[in-house]
């Protein structure tokens, strides 16, 4: 609609017409705001950025320990494990984990927790002969 009064405004008398100087206006303000908030974006997208690469020992830990767990049914065809049980197991290990500022300490802190949650689940449910070879 703007654009149609844009285009068909006189040009002797386009400062005159009220309506449309108030348009270009609000478009000129909205168009401001959506810089900032694109710029804000930007931001937070390199925020989350790091802290998903700062993350990523830790997806790489719980994928290997799950792809480890589930090779047990090789040496015993009663080990077996689901995704559903270990994700349980996760989240728990991800709550007991003690949090700190430091994104890098606790990575650290959330795969020594992970290891030991799980390792407990499974040496509990191995046979006594096979608790040497986990």
């Amino acid at each position: 609609d703007l654009l149609s009064q844009l285009s068909a405004a006189d040009p002797a008398t386009i400062l005159d017409n009220v309506p449309l100087i108030e348009g270009l206006e609000k478009t000129k303000e909205t168009s401001k705001e959506i810089a900032v908030q694109v710029k804000k974006a930007q931001t937070t997208e390199v925020e989350i950025n790091t802290s998903r690469e700062l993350y990523r020992p830790v997806a790489a830990e719980g994928s290997m320990l799950f792809f480890l767990i589930i090779q047990l049914c090789f040496i015993e065809h009663m080990y077996q494990y689901s995704l559903e049980s270990f994700v349980s197991f996760l989240y728990k290990a991800i709550d007991r984990t003690e949090a700190t500022e430091d994104l890098q300490e606790r990575s650290n802190r959330l795969i020594s927790m992970i290891r030991m949650t799980i390792f407990r689940w499974v040496n509990r449910g191995l046979f006594e002969e096979h608790k040497l070879i986990f």
